[in-house]
């Protein structure tokens, strides 16, 4: 096995900037902002599933005391316009569009849809008008499971059709001796941050400032201007510190422009912060799969076909929907397939829509494959590892061009597994189970090949300014927000060794749409990868100028000169990552992330519960730029892959309410139910990013859940259980695979 670059993982940790302010509770939220005249937003929402809406009587809401302003859609529609859609138009990559507005004026499409807003002096008071809002409906057909779409498609209910297409994978099925058939199904999770969404809008009668939990001002502020139809410059985005986002603070839900809107119309600064309950609203992940897999007595893989039905929800203009493209191109992920077959169909129902979930869509495929990689290694005999190391793209096949398109740019998969397996401590456990996982990173999710017709997609760049301030401090401001990770911390770190001075010198400052470069905010892993090559570049810049200038090394009398006889210095870089370009395709992640997972579980026959006893990871994320940050992200990563294995689900009744509105209901992983994780790095630096970089923010998801779930069907295997094909693995699925005489 290749030695470990042990080189940057060994260097001085640096401690996350401002922890204490976090741990003692002093760190600004948005919730802590109160501005003067503060007004409270609450929301109306739908009971039903379907309906129309025959009438909206907002006049019982408006006698509750307190109450400034109540909206409806009809009202609402007079001063909003439709809604733009995220990421770009839906036919750039083969979806359908629908009109929609912030409030429905004649139908609801889910329970829980926005119907009315109501502004209040109090929350208790805005609360208490919602609830006197009488709304009338007529039940129109709902659909709540999607299943039905792997037999019979409903064009009605079709948002947009993907197909990864390779060989000859129908001929190569009919013929092989040994054949895999499974349906897999991954149950619908949300992304429960600790921080739910929240805004605080103040309109001054010509400026709005707009403070948000959120991931990227910069797209918020483009989405008010447009909807509100107001100057781009005429609107401010402050991001203060964010509880966490994972996805779900992307632009695009109704109550941004709504929460604006009150303010405009009261005069007076308005807030929305989103409930627990609302916030279990939402979600994403759930996917049906249709499997059959052709393989060599010997354990090689020959072809793959895969039918997927995606429901999203209701249609929606925020990014959710899209991981579904994402999905179908991501296999076969880390193999090598030489005949491969994949279409999904991505379909409306009458559930909330999706919004974005950390994995973005590259977690289901992981479970896939690392499912069939288990269920061939028990029909040949061969170990689960032996197995994969068959049909792994080994070092010497990269970059591998995948059949969507999708070009894996550089790693050592056969390395990542062995160190994984020589890492695990081998505790006695009822079952062990592995997964390998590639993540595509960086931006640019669309697939395919650029036929005539089709528009080309590039990921978007990221910008940083870094400045020498009067007082002696070096201020980075960059594009890339913080979603609670503590990326600044990397980003004055790399800002600082260019410029040969201590992170005590360095201001970060993110997340304000009148201080910072435009930027993506946080998606995609670029926060260091991409956003931290522009800091770079920037403070390269100004090195070399105040080289130029003689001020190395600097005092505060020579700074303070340089500063007074040449004005503030400053240098803005702008970054891309710039991957070797393909005309026959569309687009590519720029980077992939790899990683490989053992997981080691106790079963309870009598329970059905599943105790996690081990869980050890080898990530290969490229050159690591702070081993702290980014054994954070794993750890989180992982933590979420676990929840989704064997708790987390977003229920919904016969009626399509929602099940889960709390933590007692939707079961997220504590802490006493997660061991320590064991977590080794692998570092093969990108080839195409700056600093050798990749991302380390969604990978992880898909392999710790792939893993769990091959550890308890490896259990289940032992007593003469069924297979697992189906997560989450709670108590009661886990009891209906096992035999009768052992539960």
């Amino acid at each position: 096995m290749p030695a470990v670059d042990r080189s940057v993982t060994e260097t001085a940790r640096w401690p996350k900037r401002d922890a204490f302010d976090f741990a003692g509770g002093t760190a600004l939220f948005v919730d802590d902002i109160r501005p003067a005249g503060l007004l409270h937003m609450a929301v109306v929402r739908s009971t039903r599933a379907h309906a129309r809406l025959r009438r909206v009587d907002t006049a019982p809401a408006k006698v509750v005391p307190g109450v400034a302003r109540v909206l409806e859609g009809r009202e609402a529609s007079l001063h909003l316009h439709p809604l733009p859609y995220q990421f770009g138009d839906p036919e750039l990559i083969g979806g359908r569009r629908a009109v929609l507005e912030a409030l429905p004026v004649d139908e609801v499409r889910y329970v829980g849809e926005p119907i009315a807003v109501v502004a209040a002096e109090s929350r208790r008071a805005a609360r208490a008008a919602a609830a006197a809002v009488v709304v009338e409906y007529e039940d129109l057909p709902t659909l709540l499971d999607a299943r039905a779409f792997l037999a019979d498609p409903d064009p009605r209910h079709v948002i947009a059709e993907n197909e990864v297409v390779a060989g000859h994978a129908d001929e190569v099925l009919r013929t092989a001796e040994r054949v895999v058939r499974a349906e897999f199904f991954l149950g619908r999770s949300s992304t429960a941050p600790i921080e739910p969404r929240g805004y605080v809008a103040d309109w001054d009668g010509a400026r709005l400032t707009v403070h948000a939990a959120h991931q990227q001002p910069f797209q918020l502020r483009a989405e008010l201007a447009e909807v509100l139809d107001l100057p781009v410059d005429s609107i401010r985005v402050v991001v203060p510190n964010v509880g966490g986002a994972f996805g779900l603070k992307m632009t695009g839900p109704v109550e941004e422009p709504l929460v604006c809107l009150l303010s405009i119309l009261c005069g007076r600064p308005v807030k929305w912060i989103e409930t627990r309950a609302e916030c279990f609203l939402g979600g994403g992940r759930e996917q049906l799969h249709d499997v059959e897999v052709a393989h060599t007595a010997d354990g090689r893989l020959l072809a793959l076909r895969n039918r997927i039905v995606i429901p999203v929800g209701a249609e929606a203009v925020q990014p959710g929907w899209r991981q579904a493209y994402v999905s179908v191109a991501a296999f076969p992920t880390a193999y090598v397939v030489p005949h491969l077959d994949v279409r999904s169909r991505v379909v409306a129902t009458n559930l909330p829509p999706w919004h974005s979930c950390r994995g973005f869509g590259k977690e289901a495929p992981v479970f896939v494959m690392e499912r069939i990689m288990d269920m061939v290694a028990r029909r040949t005999g061969l170990a689960p590892a032996e197995v994969r190391r068959r049909n792994l793209l080994r070092p010497e096949d990269l970059p591998h061009r995948m059949a969507s398109g999708y070009r894996l740019d550089s790693g050592d998969l056969p390395a990542v597994l062995d160190q994984v397996l020589a890492l695990d401590e081998g505790i006695d456990a009822d079952g062990v189970g592995i997964a390998v996982e590639v993540t595509p990173e960086g931006g640019g999710h669309a697939a395919g090949r650029l036929d005539p017709g089709v528009t080309p997609t590039v990921a978007a760049p990221e910008a940083a300014a870094v400045l020498l301030r009067a007082d002696g401090l070096v201020e980075v401001r960059t594009g890339v927000t913080n979603p609670g990770g503590g990326n600044d911390t990397a980003l004055a770190r790399l800002a600082a060794d260019e410029l040969g001075i201590t992170s005590a010198q360095i201001r970060v400052v993110q997340g304000d749409t009148d201080l910072c470069p435009p930027g993506t905010g946080n998606a995609s892993s670029r926060g260091v990868a991409v956003g931290g090559a522009a800091v770079v570049l920037a403070a390269r810049d100004l090195a070399a100028t105040l080289r130029d200038l003689g001020a190395d090394p600097l005092t505060e009398t020579a700074v303070a000169e340089l500063v007074a006889r040449h004005g503030s210095l400053e240098h803005v870089r702008e970054y891309r990552p710039d991957p070797p370009s393909d005309p026959e395709y569309r687009y590519s992640y720029p980077y992939f992330s790899s990683g490989a997972y053992v997981a080691r579980v106790d079963v309870d026959r009598a329970t059905g519960r599943v105790r996690v006893r081990s869980l050890t990871a080898v990530h290969d994320c490229g050159r690591v730029i702070e081993p702290v940050l980014v054994e954070g992200q794993l750890q989180g990563a992982m933590a979420m892959g676990v929840g989704l294995a064997l708790s987390e689900e977003s229920r919904f009744d016969e009626r399509g309410a929602p099940q889960a509105s709390s933590f007692k209901e939707y079961l997220a992983p504590r802490a006493n139910d997660l061991p320590d994780f064991v977590i080794g790095h692998h570092e093969t630096p990108a080839p195409h990013t700056l600093l050798g970089a990749k991302g380390a923010g969604e990978a992880g998801v898909g392999g710790a859940l792939a893993a769990i779930a091959n550890a308890v069907d490896d259990a289940l295997a032992r007593w003469g259980g069924r297979e697992i094909t189906s997560v989450p693995l709670d108590p009661p699925a886990v009891l209906a695979l096992l035999p009768e005489e052992a539960s």
